[in-house]
């Protein structure tokens, strides 16, 4: 049942990574829990099911672990039972099960007569399957609506806001991961890859990046905010998956294994510094008591230490050199500009497309970030809570510290890093080509590209360190002078906002964001004023869940109330209806499994449907 081969090592020792400083954070946090038997049952239930589905070697365990995992981390974001984590649980119930539904039937499929089978006997049931396409979506919409790709994303912004801190940190940076490792497991599995395939998850991925940065850069509330930039780094992710599979069914083996590489090393960035980010972030919560990112300012000078760790974190997940997050998406890059022989029109319009969202969704995810930092930790604060915030205990701090070491180890051990995923994945072993030497990493293809973490990191340290001396030898002048607000007081009202940070970008993605602008002000015998308390409002509409989930919501609802209808006052069209579905089921499964092609099928199901439907509706009055 457990005999965990290199995949699922490589996986748990990711789970550690990201679980170990987690618990020095939870110690920490856990006095400002108020249910903490029930917060700790379902805490550690939640580790050990993410551990449990990475060492699987059996369907019916694995499928275990992952329900466990579900069911957990549901309970945990009900932990503070208010009406935002009700919501939001209802809310990550229904999209976790729906996912699960799919799961189940990849399953039921392969392996319909022993769910208690290991991995390697589904190979020979999924590669004697007719139609192998039917599983890939199958596995793409079960595991990829855990992960949070678009447009099954819409659970993350409700449930990582409304889950205690700690959780969070563990839910964005670890489970996310464990859906990324559930979908490597079974794509390997079924080999025999198509083209289409790959397409279709690069599009996923370079959709899933752009959406979610974009709404990201519109949001106010800090922890939402991190879990769009969770939707955006899977599709990164997901981008670098999506090459693999292209290269590898042209036979690119060599590509292939590098866009691999990158795209596990990148699920290793983003479980340190999304981790890290999240308990920065609830350290600031901790102290303020609000997620608005509005009323936080000059944090910088009472929580310095948190600070500098979403500092760390906000660089990395930035993409800029010479970080983590820098070398995963440089090797992306890489693999990309790699693939100039490739003479197919639709891969390079894929391409294309794929470098365009990749390069907007690195400069948007930097404004993004330098909106984040410096509306909370600079200027002046902006509400009494802010003002009077201090540092967190200890061991939430060194839960940030202690991840904060795996963010700088994962760039300075790149190398040994590298190898350990090349090791795990069943890929072309192309250690030796990308590290001819240890300090310095060269790109597979003949473009020559090369990068040296640490080279870069000495550099910056260098030019660092001489500018500080030179700044001591010189001793210049220090003049103090008042800030000048074009005459009017300084004070934390005249600061950038969150919102106003944001305004330029989100005026030329209005027919994205189609924002609701309020405008109050103070009146005076019916008469506006300008008075300091007017106040101005933008919020933005979730696109997917109002124009997509709002719409099958409806259709739901009539075909439901249609049924309910038809199965209360009009017996032979509700027996009909019955009939129809059965002959369907029963047909198709003869397609799955004996190998009887869907025109006859289809013509029989006609045939009978008619039949059938006709004597049954001629009881209706």
């Amino acid at each position: 049942m457990i005999h965990p081969d290199s995949l699922s090592l490589i996986f748990l020792f990711l789970i550690l990574l990201g679980t170990v400083p987690n618990l020095f954070y939870t110690f920490g946090y856990l006095p400002h829990i108020k249910r903490k038997s029930y917060f700790l049952i379902n805490y550690f239930g939640f580790i050990i099911s993410m551990i449990g589905v990475v060492i699987s070697t059996k369907v019916l365990v694995f499928l275990f672990f992952w329900e466990l995992m579900s069911l957990t981390s549901w309970q945990l974001i009900l932990t503070e039972n208010s009406k935002e984590s009700l919501k939001a649980g209802r809310f990550y119930f229904f999209m976790t099960h729906f996912g699960f539904v799919f799961i189940l039937l990849f399953f039921l499929i392969i392996s319909p007569d022993n769910l208690f089978c290991d991995f390697n006997s589904l190979k020979i049931y999924a590669n004697s399957f007719k139609y192998p396409t039917f599983l890939f979506l199958l596995i793409t919409i079960g595991f990829l609506s855990k992960a949070g790709v678009v447009p099954l994303h819409v659970w993350l912004p409700y449930a990582h806001p409304a889950a205690p801190s700690p959780v969070s940190a563990l839910m964005s940076g670890v489970m996310l991961k464990v859906a990324i490792y559930a979908f490597l497991r079974f794509i390997f599995i079924l080999s025999n890859w198509q083209l289409e395939w790959g397409i279709i998850i690069l599009f996923l991925g370079s959709i899933s990046s752009l959406v979610g940065v974009l709404y990201a850069l519109s949001e106010h509330d800090i922890k939402a905010l991190l879990a769009n930039h969770s939707v955006e780094n899977i599709g990164i992710i997901l981008i670098a998956l999506g090459l693999g599979m292209i290269f590898e069914t042209l036979h690119l083996e060599l590509l292939s294994a590098f866009a691999f590489i990158a795209g596990v090393y990148h699920s290793f960035n983003h479980m340190s510094f999304k981790s890290l980010l999240f308990m920065s972030a609830g350290s600031v919560l901790h102290q303020t008591h609000t997620k608005n990112m509005e009323t936080y300012g000059g944090l910088i000078k009472s929580m310095p230490i948190t600070a500098f760790m979403f500092l760390l974190a906000a660089i990395s997940i930035s993409a800029l050199p010479p970080t983590n997050g820098f070398l995963s998406e440089w090797m992306i890059f890489q693999s990309m500009l790699s693939s100039s022989g490739i003479t197919d029109i639709s891969l390079k319009l894929s391409f294309g497309f794929t470098i365009f969202a990749l390069a907007l969704t690195g400069g948007l995810a930097i404004a993004c970030f330098a909106k984040a930092f410096g509306i909370t930790f600079l200027g002046l604060a902006r509400s009494k809570n802010t003002k009077y915030a201090h540092e967190v205990n200890q061991p939430m701090l060194v839960g940030q510290l202690l991840m904060g070491i795996v963010v700088v180890g994962l760039m300075a051990f790149l190398p040994s890093i590298i190898k350990l995923i090349n090791s795990s994945l069943p890929i072309l072993n192309i250690y030796d080509k990308i590290f001819p030497t240890y300090f310095v990493m060269h790109s597979p293809s003949s473009n020559n590209g090369a990068v040296a973490p640490l080279i870069l990191l000495g550099s910056l340290l260098l030019i660092t360190f001489l500018i500080f001396l030179v700044y001591k030898v010189i001793k210049p002048k220090v003049r103090i002078h008042h800030t000048w607000a074009c005459g009017y007081e300084t004070s934390s009202s005249t600061q950038y906002s969150a919102t106003g940070f944001a305004g330029p970008i989100r005026r030329f993605f209005t027919w994205l964001y189609k924002p609701n602008i309020h405008t109050h002000k103070q009146t005076l015998y019916g008469h506006e004023t300008k008075f300091s308390s007017s106040l101005y409002e933008v919020h933005v509409k979730p696109l997917f869940e109002k124009s997509l989930y709002h719409s099958v919501k409806k259709a739901l609802n009539y075909i439901t109330y249609y049924i309910y209808k038809i199965s209360h006052f009009e017996k032979g069209r509700y027996s009909a209806l019955i009939f129809n579905l059965l002959i369907f089921i029963l047909f198709s499964m003869r397609v799955f499994y004996h190998q009887v092609s869907w025109g006859n099928i289809l013509l029989e199901i006609i045939i009978v449907s008619i039949f059938v439907s006709i004597i049954l509706w001629g009881d209706r009055k």
